[in-house]
């Protein structure tokens, strides 16, 4: 497929911007929605995994659960055994803000350092039956933090709110290089740079106080 103007893909994954040692791209909702007999209508089940690229998860990303009547947790593995969760409650539309992730109708988590894959489970205590009328589904997913913001119950009555958080909520990855190696191996760092190693393993190289530009790239960074 062509795009007018052109985009970067790896893989399926969308790549929105590459800065410095991050990038940033396209996000995966976790999401059920029910009848209001409480039936399940529809669902899909969050995850990601960045396999062996040098990439991580980065700590400016939130796990974010909106919805009034449920709880949803992320597993990571590859290296980290890590298991968290987040509950989004709430008994009516008059107690949801706007604005803002309270924990009224939007609950917030942070991932840890390293996180390399997660899987996400979302499920309902009540399948939405008391909240029928204002919030039909629950959503779950790891998204850059200061890009969210929570819109109270319009959030909480779109049924589509999946697409809207996948077209404007990037997930932030840190990358390194190296893998497993530390600044002992390192040839990368050009001129007015210095290489730092990473607790997760690897490396990057940075620009030395006062000068900027690529570090990896000849003449190096510049004043």
């Amino acid at each position: 497929m062509t795009y007018n103007p052109p985009k970067l893909f790896i893989g399926s994954i969308e790549i929105y911007n590459i800065s410095g040692h991050e990038m940033k791209f396209s996000n995966s909702v976790a999401y059920r929605c029910y009848k209001g007999s409480g039936k399940v209508t529809s669902e899909f089940i969050g995850w990601s995994d960045l396999g062996t690229s040098p990439f991580t998860f980065s700590q400016k990303n939130k796990f974010t659960v909106i919805g009034c009547d449920d709880a949803a947790f992320i597993t990571g593995n590859n290296r980290l055994d890590y298991t968290s969760g987040c509950l989004g409650l709430c008994g009516k539309a008059a107690d949801v803000p706007n604005g803002y992730c309270s924990g009224n109708g939007c609950c917030q988590t942070s991932i840890p350092k390293g996180l390399k894959s997660y899987n996400v489970s979302l499920v309902s205590f009540n399948n939405h039956t008391r909240v029928m009328s204002f919030n039909p589904c629950g959503f779950a997913f790891l998204g850059e933090e200061e890009s969210f913001r929570f819109n109270g119950v319009p959030d909480l009555s779109n049924m589509d709110l999946d697409i809207k958080i996948d077209r404007s909520l990037p997930v932030v990855v840190d990358w390194v290089i190296g893998g497993s190696g530390d600044c002992t191996q390192a040839t990368e760092c050009k001129g007015n740079s210095f290489c730092q190693n990473e607790e997760t393993g690897g490396y990057r190289c940075i620009c030395n106080e006062g000068y900027q530009g690529n570090p990896y790239l000849d003449p190096g960074c510049e004043e």
